[in-house]
């Protein structure tokens, strides 16, 4: 697995486009995205009683290629410039072992080595990293934040397979949009 720490040109390249790196934490996104969805498994919000029966481990893993497939067609459209943000300040030594404890040796030694320093944005730079991001957010270990610049595009992580889609331009919205419903999956 293949993940650089982003150089300082490519961070402020990423902060003039995208302003804030810890977009989670944004109360109100459409203050800095004109285009915002939730990439999900269904167009619509389900019901409490709908999620009760619907929502939990075999959906993501039912699900879990639909969206790894997405994040592999957005990587290809970047030729491999997406970036990741990882809050390492979100996450306790407890929440940190057990992910740790949920993985196998290889991937644990990764993710300890991404969290040995205190900087969060890395250059994702190869499909196998991407993958191991990705199921760590489907499978709803741990949640970063994916950027893709060429379409001024954020994708979040989060529960539930809700991952929330900021994009600040049309085209980049209407990009991600096709692929996403090339994959079985819908932006609500």
């Amino acid at each position: 697995m293949k993940l650089t720490l982003a150089t300082n040109e490519e961070i402020n390249i990423l902060y003039s486009k995208f302003k804030k790196f810890n977009i989670h934490l944004l109360e109100e996104p459409s203050m800095l995205y004109n285009h915002i969805g939730i990439m999900d498994v269904y167009n619509r919000v389900l019901t409490e009683e709908e999620a009760s029966e619907l929502v939990g481990r075999s959906r993501n893993l039912k699900y879990s290629a639909k969206f790894i497939n997405t994040f592999m067609e957005l990587f290809r459209i970047e030729e491999k410039e997406a970036y990741v943000h990882l809050n390492k300040k979100g996450i306790g030594k407890e929440e940190f072992r057990y992910i740790l404890s949920t993985l196998n040796r290889i991937e644990a030694n990764f993710f300890r080595k991404l969290f040995s320093d205190s900087k969060g944005i890395y250059r994702i730079e190869d499909v196998e990293t991407l993958i191991f991001l990705i199921n760590l957010s489907v499978n709803e270990r741990y949640f970063a934040n994916f950027f893709f610049p060429s379409i001024d595009t954020v994708i979040i992580g989060n529960w539930d397979l809700c991952f929330p889609v900021y994009c600040k331009t049309e085209a980049g919205f209407k990009v991600c949009k096709e692929i996403v419903k090339e994959n079985g999956l819908f932006i609500r």
